[in-house]
C-alpha cells in the first residue's frame, strides 16, 4: 500500500518534523480494515489497550478498558470516541497499513491506533511529542491545527487526559475517506467527528533524553564488569587537603564513564534493542517447535508482534529483534533477506537456504519467535 499523488523526497525535505501536510485522496480506494463492531470486540479483550473518551459540557471523561459488551450497549448515540492501541499486533491488515509510510525508517514506527467516533466525539485539544499520520476511513472528521506546544502548555484535567490550557486555531481541515493528514511533533491538534467515523493513526517512537540516559545506563550496568573500578590518579601528600575532591580525581572518574559512553558498538546494540522492544513484550511467543527450513513450500513472515531492525558495522551485521540483538557475518544476501523480512511481504524460505549465514538467521529468528510460518497464504 502506497500513498498516491505524493512526493516522498519533497515531503521529507519540506514537511517531516517541520510542518503539517494534508494529502487529499492519498489512498483513493481505501477500505476500512476493521468494522466498528470488530473494533469494539477487540477492546473487550483483556490484553488489548483501549479507552473511551466521553465529550460532555463539563469537559471530557476517560474510561479505560478492557470493556464488556454491556459497556457498549449503554453508550449514548453521540459524543464519545473509542480508541484501541497497537491494532497492528492483532490484525495482519493493520500491520500492512503501516507500510503506507515506508519512506520513513521502519524502526521509528510505534503502532497503529484506530479510533471510532460518533458525532461530536473527540479527545480534546492536545499535542504529541511524536509524528503522526492520520488516515480517514468511513465518515468525516474535522481537524483543527494550532500552535507549537511544549510541556508548559499542558494541563492534566480531572479525567486524566493531557489537554492544552489554550488552543489557538490556525488551520482547519475536513477529512473524508482516503485523506491523510500529517502532523509533526509539538503541533496542537483537535479532532471532532462529524458523524460515525473511523480514523487510523500511525505513530512513531521518539524517546526523550531521560529515557535514553536511563535505558543506556541500565544496559551498561547489566553488561559491566565488577573489575572496572575507580582508581586514584598519582597522589602527592603535599597536595592533599582534608576533605577536598581534587580536579584530577574528578577527571579520572569522568574518563572511566566516558570510556563506556564512547563505545559506539555497545551503544548501537542498546539502541537497536530499545527501538525494537515490543509494545507488549508478553505477546512475544518464542517457538518451541518450528518447521524444518528445508520443508517444501515453506513460507515465512515476521510475526505481528515482532519488531526487526539491522545495522551494518564493517564486516558484521547487528540484528535487533524484540529488544534483543545478535551479530552475524555480513553478506549482501543476508542484508537482502533482512530487508525482505522487515517489509510486508511473505517470503519463501528455499531461495535463501544455500547461504549458511541466511540459514542461521532464519533459525535464530524462528527460535526467538520473531518470524512464523505462513500455512494458509492469502
Amino acid at each position: 500500500m502506497k500513498l498516491t499523488g505524493f512526493d516522498a523526497r519533497h515531503f521529507l525535505r519540506q514537511h517531516w518534523q517541520k510542518k503539517p501536510l494534508l494529502i487529499r485522496q492519498a489512498l483513493p480506494d481505501f477500505c476500512d480494515i476493521i468494522s466498528p463492531e470488530e473494533l469494539a470486540g477487540l477492546a473487550c479483550e483483556p490484553e488489548v489497550e483501549s479507552r473511551i473518551v466521553h465529550t460532555r459540557r463539563s469537559g471530557y471523561a476517560l474510561q479505560s478498558g478492557h470493556f464488556t459488551e454491556k459497556d457498549f450497549t449503554t453508550l449514548p448515540a453521540k459524543n464519545w470516541t473509542l480508541l484501541v492501541q497497537a491494532v497492528d499486533q492483532y490484525l495482519p491488515r493493520a500491520k500492512e497499513l503501516l507500510h503506507a509510510v515506508s519512506f520513513v525508517p521502519g524502526w521509528r514506527l510505534d503502532d497503529l491506533m484506530i479510533s471510532y467516533a460518533t458525532a461530536g466525539g473527540g479527545v480534546g485539544p492536545h499535542f504529541d511529542y511524536y509524528d503522526v499520520f492520520l488516515i480517514q476511513g468511513q465518515g468525516t472528521r474535522t481537524w483543527q491545527l494550532g500552535q507549537r506546544c511544549n510541556a508548559n502548555d499542558v494541563v492534566l484535567d480531572s479525567s486524566g487526559l493531557k489537554l492544552l490550557k489554550h488552543f489557538h486555531e490556525s488551520e482547519t481541515f475536513v477529512l473524508n475517506t482516503g485523506d491523510v493528514l500529517y502532523i509533526p511533533p509539538g503541533v496542537a491538534h483537535w479532532g471532532i467527528s462529524s458523524n460515525n467515523s473511523l480514523s487510523y493513526s500511525i505513530g512513531f517512537r521518539a524517546p526523550d533524553t531521560e529515557e535514553m540516559l536511563l535505558g543506556f545506563s541500565e544496559y551498561l550496568t547489566r553488561n559491566s564488569s565488577p573489575d572496572e573500578r575507580y582508581t586514584d590518579p598519582p597522589l602527592d601528600p603535599a597536595n592533599i587537603l582534608p576533605g577536598e575532591i581534587s580536579k584530577s580525581a574528578i577527571s579520572k572518574a569522568r574518563r572511566l564513564l566516558l570510556k563506556l559512553l564512547r563505545d559506539e558498538t555497545e551503544f548501537a546494540r542498546w539502541f537497536g534493542n530499545e527501538m525494537t522492544l515490543p509494545r507488549y513484550p508478553q505477546a512475544v511467543v518464542p517457538s518451541r517447535r518450528f518447521p524444518a527450513l528445508d520443508k517444501s513450500g515453506l513460507h515465512l513472515r515476521t510475526a505481528l508482534w515482532s519488531r526487526l531492525a539491522w545495522q551494518r558495522h564493517e564486516n558484521t551485521i547487528i540484528i535487533s529483534a524484540n529488544g534483543e540483538s545478535f551479530s552475524l557475518r555480513y553478506s549482501g544476501k543476508l542484508q537482502k533477506l533482512l530487508q525482505q523480512l522487515a517489509g510486508p511481504a511473505i517470503i519463501e524460505a528455499a531461495p535463501w537456504l544455500n547461504s549458511q549465514v541466511c540459514r542461521q538467521l532464519l533459525q535464530t529468528l524462528f527460535q526467538r519467535g520473531v518470524i512464523v510460518e505462513v500455512k494458509n497464504r492469502p
